[in-house]
């Protein structure tokens, strides 16, 4: 896959650390980038859109390893935090999105 990056300074990100704020009280590690391999490019090159994780997952999960894992309340915080993401990006307006 080709890599893919949506800067920090775009104007969905202010909106998804405030959420992630609301939903769990901690202020966001900020990682500009990642190592993995998630088809990210074909919203950020193709279709020039953003893209961002925001991981649910406890630290030890192993993901997709045969012990991968999710606690329950790790669960129960992403969908708060999904939510909550839901939410910030309502409140901004089309031309707010579009810049």
């Amino acid at each position: 896959m080709l890599p893919s990056k949506t800067p920090l300074t775009s104007p969905f990100a202010a909106p998804l650390i405030a959420a992630v704020k609301a939903a769990r009280s901690v202020d966001p590690l900020l990682y500009p980038t990642v190592g993995g391999s998630l088809p990210d490019y074909v919203f950020t090159k193709i279709l020039d859109l953003p893209a961002f994780v925001i991981p649910y997952a406890n630290a030890d999960e192993a993901n997709h390893a045969p012990n991968e894992n999710l606690e329950v309340v790790r669960f129960i915080d992403g969908i708060k935090t999904g939510a909550a993401v839901l939410a910030e990006l309502g409140k901004l307006s089309k031309s707010e999105a579009k810049d």
